[in-house]
């Protein structure tokens, strides 16, 4: 179950996307852990932790085993057998 705050955080999160592809009209995908200086400095996370992108990989896969991936408009993910990669694109 997603909370309201989890929701709202996506949302900001998606805006925060949509400005960057605006911003950089050369940029067609970039991995969503490139983007987390970003968030943080938007305010969307405190700070990126010792393993880069692990706050944004965290709320990702927390959307994907709830089947809400569909709030990030951006979002791309490609699974492989043990991981998953995740992805902003255009």
């Amino acid at each position: 179950m997603l909370t309201e705050k989890t929701i709202h955080k996506a949302g900001r999160i998606d805006q925060a996307v949509r400005d960057y592809f605006k911003d950089n009209p050369a940029t067609i995908e970039i991995p969503a852990k490139d983007l987390m200086n970003l968030f943080v400095s938007k305010g969307i996370f405190n700070k990126d932790y010792s393993r880069p992108g692990l706050p944004i990989r965290n709320l990702l896969r927390q959307l994907d085993v709830v089947d809400k991936l569909s709030l990030l408009k951006h979002c791309k993910v490609i699974r492989k057998s043990v991981n998953r990669n995740w992805y902003f694109t255009r």
